[in-house]
């Protein structure tokens, strides 16, 4: 589209329905985040020019700064109604085709990560070559299942007999477009064009390290980065078991002593599990000076997010025990601060970064290990520049 797009209204509309073929025990839920939590890969292009490596799974990622940076006055009300920012009982907007096996819900994402979170957000299209947003569906076990006889939250009691599955159908995007008559912001930008050579775009980037371990206790998760800024780094757990695992349709997991949203897929439930203090290093490093605790990782989130002096601002975490069992994570801040057309993060444009989380157990009774294992995420988030030149030329500076 030639004309000047607010990437940050970007909407993409759906219905979503779930069922659960050939279940006698089980419905299939509409999990909390709606569409946004049904996907796994959303990548853009621009004439052919990966904007982004294409980080999986986009959900885990989304759940990640959700917890972290979302209040729960929005989860309550703008989410509640665009995105489903709560599981609810299977009663509930039912799926007329399914019978009672499934819900049907009409929904919107927006604010999507990566691209569409560049600066200015008013982006002229018009100054690049096509551009292509790629979307990659989860699997259907991020869905949450409840059991047919008992209450949300409930253990099916038997083995899954069903098949979950979803649908996202009559989909379509809008997008706010502004129009200048006039020709002086045209000309203002050649201009600009002119003397500069090129403008230049920052946007955030994601990657995602993961590793599995074997036995009941936390292992070090270790990741490598080569870029221009290096904004932020977030690593958390979950469990990675073969009969309870992430991976397949599970009951949903009560939210410990929360306050608003009471239940979450497995998929998203991130624990303090065995850890008792924590550290990451880059390049050797330590980050912080000290080892941290499971409660100072909360004080580093908040820190990380201005909201030290804020009265209004909060995040979807309402108590210790949610923290520590549903929604831990252990984050740090490595740019000057939160203004996204300032690149002030560690530059590692001319070195390929080690980084490294390092875990020490020593608490595994709250919350209780998995037999099983767990699989531990590092998550970095970087800023990337697009560098828009004459005649709709284009280039990603890292």
């Amino acid at each position: 589209v030639n004309a000047v797009l607010n990437m940050k209204s970007l909407s993409m509309h759906g219905t979503v329905s779930t069922s659960n073929t050939g279940s006698t025990n089980a419905a299939t839920l509409i999990p909390k985040g709606g569409i946004g939590a049904l996907l796994d890969r959303v990548t853009w292009s621009a004439g052919g020019i990966a904007l982004d490596n294409g980080p999986v799974p986009y959900h885990v990622i989304a759940a990640v700064k959700e917890n972290l940076e979302k209040g729960n006055d929005k989860s309550r009300s703008d989410d509640r109604v665009l995105q489903q920012s709560e599981i609810e009982d299977r009663t509930k907007h039912p799926n007329p085709v399914a019978d009672s096996n499934g819900q049907t819900k009409d929904l919107i994402q927006n604010n999507f990560l990566g691209f569409t979170e560049c600066h200015p957000a008013y982006l002229d299209m018009s100054l690049l070559p096509e551009c292509f947003c790629t979307i990659q569906c989860a699997p259907a076990s991020v869905c949450p299942v409840q059991s047919l006889t008992g209450a949300l939250g409930d253990a099916l009691g038997t083995t899954l007999n069903g098949t979950p599955q979803f649908s996202i159908d009559n989909i379509f995007f809008t997008v706010e477009v502004c129009q200048i008559g006039s020709g002086m912001y045209d000309a203002l930008t050649q201009r600009l064009l002119a003397e500069r050579g090129s403008i230049d775009v920052p946007y955030p980037q994601y990657q995602v390290f993961a590793s599995s371990t074997p036995a009941k206790q936390v292992s070090d998760i270790r990741g490598s980065v080569s870029c221009m800024s290096l904004d932020r780094v977030y690593a958390v757990a979950r469990d990675n078991g073969t009969n309870t695992a992430w991976s397949k349709s599970q009951v949903p997991v009560r939210c410990e002593n929360a306050v608003g949203n009471c239940f979450q897929q497995k998929a998203i439930n991130f624990a303090a599990y065995d850890t008792q203090d924590w550290a990451f290093s880059l390049n050797n490093a330590p980050m912080p000076m000290y080892r941290a605790d499971r409660v100072d990782a909360y004080n580093y989130a908040v820190c990380a997010e201005d909201r030290t002096y804020s009265k209004n601002r909060g995040s979807q975490v309402s108590s210790q025990e949610e923290w520590l069992n549903n929604k831990w994570c252990a984050t740090q801040r490595l740019c000057l601060d939160n203004d996204p057309t300032r690149l002030s993060g560690v530059n590692l444009s001319s070195i390929n970064a080690q980084i490294v989380y390092n875990p020490q157990g020593g608490h595994a009774s709250t919350p209780a290990m998995p037999d099983t294992g767990l699989q531990m995420m590092l998550i970095t988030k970087q800023t990337s520049v697009l560098r828009i030149g004459q005649s709709r030329a284009c280039a990603v500076v890292a």
